[in-house]
C-alpha cells in the first residue's frame, strides 16, 4: 500500500493565530522537530504495516528551505515554495493538481496536513491506513462545534481514501482559507452523505493546540494548552 502526505501552510512560523512572523531563527528548531515527527510517523507505517509514504511540500520561501527539503529527502515527490501568501485552499489544490500530473494520484490515500504540526504518539497509535471514510482529526470544541447545521471540523488535517478522490474539489471551495466548513461543503455540494464522513477521534478539540488540549498533535512555536475544554462529551455525527 502507498500513500502521500501533502504538507501545507507556513513553515518556520513563530507566534499564535494570525501571526505572519515567518523564517526567524527562533522558529527553526521547533519546525525541524515537527518535520522529524513526520518522518518518525512515516517510518513507523513502513516498518509496522508495510505502508510507504511520499511527501509533497506546499509552503513558503524562507532561508531554511534547503534544510526542510533535506529532512524529507528521498520521500519527496515535489515541492513548492511560494514568495507570497496565497491561502490554504490554493496551497492544497495546487499540490493536488501537481501530484495528479506526476502520477495521476496513484496512491491508496492522501493525508493533507499542516506542515507545522508535531505529531504525538497518539496520532501514530490511532492512524489506520485502511480507513474508508473522509476523516478530520476531530470536531472543534464546544460551543464552536457547528458550521450551520453541520459539524465544524478541525481543519489541521484531513484523510482521503482513494475512492473519494473525486470529492477533493469540495475542500476549500473557491480557494477559501478557512477549512472549518469543509464537512458542510461536501454535504451541500456533492452526493455524499454523513455515512462517508467522520473523525479520527470522537472527542471535541479545537484545531489550535494553544487554545485547547489536543491529544494528536501540537502546533510548533506556540504555547500548548493542557486544558481539555470539552472534556467528557463525545461526538456523534447523527446527533450534532
Amino acid at each position: 500500500m502507498k500513500g502521500c502526505i501533502i504538507l501545507f501552510g507556513e513553515s518556520f512560523r513563530l507566534g499564535g493565530q494570525n501571526s505572519r512572523n515567518i523564517g526567524s531563527d527562533e522558529s527553526y528548531n521547533e519546525q525541524i522537530n515537527a518535520a522529524k515527527s513526520h518522518i518518525s510517523f512515516i517510518n513507523h507505517l513502513k516498518e509496522s504495516v508495510n505502508v510507504n509514504l511520499n511527501v509533497y511540500l506546499s509552503t513558503y520561501e524562507t532561508k531554511f528551505k534547503s534544510d526542510l527539503i533535506n529532512v524529507y529527502n528521498d520521500l519527496l515527490i515535489g515541492h513548492d515554495f511560494y514568495d507570497s501568501l496565497i491561502g490554504q485552499g490554493k496551497l492544497i489544490h495546487n499540490a493536488i493538481n501537481k501530484i495528479n500530473k506526476i502520477n495521476k494520484i496513484n496512491y491508496d490515500f492522501l493525508l493533507i496536513m499542516r506542515i507545522d504540526l508535531f505529531l504525538k504518539s497518539k496520532f501514530t497509535e490511532i492512524f489506520d491506513h485502511n480507513w474508508d471514510k473522509i476523516l478530520w482529526p476531530s470536531i472543534c470544541f464546544k460551543p464552536y462545534h457547528k458550521h450551520g447545521i453541520h459539524p465544524r471540523v478541525n481543519d489541521m488535517m484531513v484523510f482521503f481514501p482513494r475512492k473519494y478522490y473525486m470529492y477533493l474539489k469540495y475542500l476549500y471551495p473557491n480557494n477559501e482559507c478557512n477549512g472549518h466548513g469543509n464537512w458542510a461543503n461536501i454535504i451541500e455540494n456533492s452526493d455524499l452523505t454523513y455515512d462517508s464522513l467522520d473523525t479520527m477521534i470522537n472527542t471535541f478539540h479545537d484545531s489550535d493546540s494553544a487554545k485547547d488540549f489536543n491529544p494528536l498533535y501540537y502546533i510548533v512555536n506556540r504555547n500548548q494548552c493542557n486544558v481539555h475544554k470539552t472534556n467528557g462529551d463525545l461526538f456523534n455525527k447523527w446527533e450534532i
